[in-house]
């Protein structure tokens, strides 16, 4: 996707501030947000560190792709035992160094286990995330049946913030229905997902869309008013089952 001005928006999107922290409910799509934007950082930065904090769920995690991200020169902190699938939380040394190195030339993410149970871990690093700069991004999927309606998404975002100790900056609107998933299904979920950003308080900076729907989404949200303006990141699905992934070219 590109700007008005020639740039891609990932350029924007993906990089400052530097410390970047993905959460929401289960099933969201975070993860494969976190890959996206690690990916698309490494793009612009020299140095990008993945951060696994999901110790709650031992499937789907952000260490399960370890290949992908060593492929685009990405390194990955997060559970000793992320890639066995054994629900053993432990986390790998490390992580606190990382998140004070954060800075111009070295893009941090962190990507956190569902709900406030996740929330936990994060909180464990929340005295030394607070004295950086840092975005908090809450991802909004309004096909998880426990994140429909606005209520459910402002008592998740503000569960995730108590426990945490750390406050959302903004929203990413990730609704979709998998394989089934229409540009159409993304652009009507692009209001609702405005009114949960603007009952938070925070901007909605992006709306994610499949990189073939993208341009698709864009326009459409172009034609409208109240949403013309809003970022459409366009993302490569690279979490799923190895049957939802077979024959896939992952960028």
């Amino acid at each position: 996707m590109m700007q008005a001005d020639g740039k891609p928006f990932f350029e924007d999107f993906c990089v400052e501030p530097w410390l970047t922290i993905i959460t929401g409910h289960y099933g969201v799509g975070k993860t494969n947000l976190c890959l996206n934007i690690a990916r698309d950082m490494r793009q612009v930065l020299p140095k990008v560190t993945l951060v696994d904090l999901d110790v709650v769920n031992p499937y789907f995690r952000t260490t399960d792709n370890k290949d992908y991200l060593d492929a685009h020169g990405i390194r990955v902190l997060g559970p000793v035992y992320g890639a066995s699938n054994l629900d053993t939380p432990s986390l790998a040394p490390g992580i606190d160094d990382a998140i004070v190195d954060a800075r111009a030339e070295h893009g941090v993410i962190i990507d956190v286990g569902g709900d406030s149970d996740g929330a936990r871990a994060l909180g464990r690093y929340g005295p030394k995330i607070r004295t950086r700069a840092y975005r908090l991004i809450y991802v909004v999927n309004l096909h998880r049946p426990e994140t429909v309606t606005l209520e459910d998404n402002i008592s998740q975002m503000k569960s995730i913030e108590a426990t945490s100790g750390l406050v959302a900056t903004e929203l990413v609107g990730n609704t979709h229905l998998k394989e089934f998933s229409s540009a159409g299904d993304i652009v009507a979920a692009a209001r609702p997902t405005l009114a949960i950003a603007q009952a938070a308080g925070v901007a909605l900076s992006a709306i994610c869309a499949p990189r073939d729907m993208a341009d698709e989404v864009a326009a459409a949200l172009a034609d409208d008013e109240q949403l013309r303006g809003i970022g459409v990141y366009g993302v490569d699905i690279v979490v799923g089952a190895p049957w939802e992934l077979a024959g896939r070219v992952l960028g």
